[in-house]
């Protein structure tokens, strides 16, 4: 039977982002609560969060949903009157109910009903509340208004005059102004009414709560409330709440709340700077930090200034990266243009106009580089905030104490990286806590604290962002990953005694290896660091395991900031140009042909205090090269991870933005190029992928062992 709800289309966009958004607030702090403890203010953001949850679910006439986030809504409430304490069995409950409330947002999408049995949790959230002490008194689940878009403003601080009746003891009288452009105020309206009623007591409101969950709209409030809060906590209740233009607060009894005529105190108004921001992929949980103003009431009676977020299409931003693209290639163009005619044209006033309005031209074109790349950027944590309850769950299952620390999750990234990198931290954090950490009994053996910490962390160095994913784990065995390797036919053991520790374990990274015994539904298959190192090549970023017996392990991963446009190098081979991804750069060289050695039949060059491999790039890619008509090479020094290789080519022709274009399915994978490019003349050069070159240099490094051999 199709399930029917009342939700329009234009209003399930906005259904899902709340929700969505309602569903990680109890992900993240159900964590913290189990790690922490009682936390007031923590548990005052959960118990919101799921009656925010049921009043949405009630406002589109979901029954099941309303039930649950009912029931899960009265043992926060528990917690807080502490006639509950916090335990495992809670969080457990709290945590199934959460999964099974996003099973019941997937209801809204398939309309069809899913196999959660609601009534089952039901029953073990009264058995437990019933166990646990007097359960408060159950309110009965209201429908209020429908969820209204992300439109942020921030309440400053207020003037208290005007006309006063009377001043009464112990609280305030609140108006709040609602935006005339909010197209569901009467759900604001509703959500500005529970936070009043968490700090004191609402003793009259015009609009009534009946009126309120009418959905008739509601653009102003008149509110009093008598509490013992001062107005510092009132004004940050209302942080979490967006599209308010206008809050007042004065003495009790200062508005008559049933009064007809419009009154107009002088109070303080909130002035709105608009500002685009970027709109979260369907489906994936929009964050504080993209879709609502920081709040902060100041202490000056003077205007503030807070802005406003809009959301727009990811098709949107798609289409304007790409024009930006367009751009970028027209702007190299008219660069190429100016700097033939300069060569060519001396002492022109128009060339000097024409120079300058080109530099101008150029410099706006940065600019809105920087501004779209802006708008594309998102806060990592909206891919880490899913990591703490994965980590308690594995954990959990593989009878290990874990604690997960992130830090740096409001670093800013390309929102078409942030969805590439998800499988790969999934996948590193999965192998950390299966491989890495030892049991609670092996880590005391060994001097360890019983709990096991792994660390995870985002920050921007140099035009890259790097995450790292560290553990305080037993480390990795180089001479165990030699064992596996040869028994699995990943590597001869000739080849595997010839390897640096280090080149060792960078074996864990080849498919279908794997050092565990079992084959469980957390590792063993092979296929999990195999998919970490391949995504990452794809985003043309960097790994690198950093690794000490018994002290732990670090994987670092280097990535670009945004994938559309790479800074590259450009490089010339004969008549072809290559473009190397910056990323991978770490200097460059000039040498003597003098200066290339062979050591085991592969050329090298010695740099500083370190013997450096060399790739000729034009035997690497079948190109004429002309190094036997100079007496000097250019050589480029590329890195990934802690391997180092230099390219030798013969010109370095300076370092140029491209836009990446896809080389297509007619086309398909080349060994050594990740992409292409177009240049400012119209020109198609092709992007360099530099983990393959590190892979033909070993290839050419086995033949040649081979034939020797011979």
């Amino acid at each position: 039977m199709e399930l029917n709800f009342d939700l329009a289309e234009d209003e399930f966009p906005i259904f899902m982002a709340e929700t969505d958004e309602q569903l990680q607030v109890l992900d993240d702090g159900l964590i913290r609560l189990e790690r922490e403890g009682e936390d007031m203010e923590l548990l005052q953001a959960l118990f919101r969060a799921a009656h925010t949850l049921k009043g949405t679910a009630g406002m589109i006439g979901h029954k099941r949903m309303v039930n649950l986030t009912h029931s899960m809504e009265t043992a926060l409430d528990c917690l807080r009157k502490h006639t509950l304490p916090v335990t495992t069995t809670l969080i457990d409950l709290c945590l199934e109910a959460t999964d099974a409330l996003r099973a019941l947002r997937e209801e809204v999408i398939t309309r069809t009903e899913s196999v959660v049995e609601v009534d089952l949790l039901t029953d073990r959230f009264s058995a437990l509340v019933l166990a646990g002490g007097n359960p408060p008194t159950k309110e009965p689940p209201s429908k209020p208004a429908k969820p209204a878009a992300e439109v942020s403003a921030s309440p400053g601080a207020q003037q208290k005059t005007g006309s006063v009746k009377g001043k009464k003891a112990g609280g305030y009288t609140i108006r709040v102004e609602i935006s005339q452009n909010s197209i569901a105020s009467a759900a604001r309206a509703f959500q500005v009414m529970m936070e009043l009623q968490g700090l004191g007591t609402i003793e009259q409101m015009a609009p009534t709560q009946e009126e309120i969950e009418t959905s008739k709209p509601v653009h102003s409030m008149i509110v009093d409330l008598k509490t013992t809060k001062d107005e510092s906590e009132i004004l940050k209740a209302f942080e979490t709440l967006s599209e308010l233009e206008k809050v007042e607060i004065l003495p009790l009894g200062s508005i008559e709340t049933k009064a007809t005529d419009e009154p107009k105190p002088v109070v303080q108004e909130v002035t709105v700077a608009p500002a685009v921001v970027p709109q979260s992929p369907p489906g994936r949980p929009t964050g504080a930090s993209d879709s609502q103003a920081n709040i902060a009431p100041k202490q000056s009676g003077g205007p503030v200034a807070v802005e406003k977020t809009v959301r727009t299409s990811v098709e949107r931003l798609d289409n304007l990266m790409n024009l930006v693209g367009e751009l970028i290639t027209d702007r190299n163009r008219l660069y190429q243009i100016r700097g033939t005619l300069e060569s060519s044209i001396r002492n022109s006033n128009q060339l000097d106009v024409l120079s300058d309005t080109i530099t101008h031209v150029g410099r706006i074109t940065d600019q809105l580089q920087m501004e779209v790349m802006g708008i594309r950027m998102l806060p990592v944590s909206n891919t880490f905030n899913k990591f703490p309850r994965m980590v308690r769950d594995l954990s959990a299952k593989l009878n290990k104490k874990i604690d997960l620390t992130i830090e740096g999750e409001n670093t800013e990234l390309d929102r078409s990286v942030i969805e590439e990198i998800n499988d790969p931290l999934i996948h590193l954090i999965r192998n950390s806590v299966d491989h890495g950490i030892e049991t609670a009994e092996e880590r005391l053996k060994a001097g360890k604290p019983e709990r096991a910490q792994i660390k995870l962390t985002a920050r921007h160095e140099q035009g890259r962002i790097i995450l790292t994913v560290e553990d305080d784990g037993k480390g990795i065995d180089p001479q165990k990953i030699r064992a596996v390797a040869v028994g699995k036919g990943v590597i001869s053991e000739a080849d595997a005694n010839a390897l640096h520790d280090d080149e060792a374990i960078n074996l864990i990274f080849s498919s279908g290896f794997s050092t565990a015994r079992v084959v469980n539904d957390v590792s063993g298959r092979g296929v999990g660091l195999d998919i970490v190192r391949n995504n990452i090549q794809r985003l043309n970023g960097t790994v690198m395991v950093e690794t000490e017996m018994g002290e732990g392990t670090r994987f670092m991963v280097t990535l670009p900031l945004t994938l559309a446009i790479v800074p590259t190098l450009l490089v010339q081979i004969g008549t072809n140009t290559l473009a190397i991804p910056l990323v991978t750069v770490l200097e460059t060289l000039r040498i003597s042909i003098n200066d290339i050695q062979t050591v085991n039949s592969k050329p090298v060059i010695r740099l500083r205090d370190k013997v450096l491999q060399l790739l000729e790039m034009g035997e690497a890619f079948g190109y004429k090269s002309m190094r036997d008509e100079q007496d000097f090479r250019y050589v480029v020094v590329v890195g990934m991870g802690k391997q180092q290789m230099g390219l030798a080519v013969d010109r370095l022709l300076g370092q140029e933005e491209v836009v990446v274009k896809s080389l297509g399915t007619i086309i398909g994978e080349v060994s050594g190029i990740t992409s292409a490019a177009i240049l400012g003349d119209g020109s198609v050069i092709l992007i360099v992928d530099v983990q393959d070159l590190f892979q033909i240099s070993s290839q050419k490094t086995a033949g040649n062992k081979k034939e020797n051999a011979a």
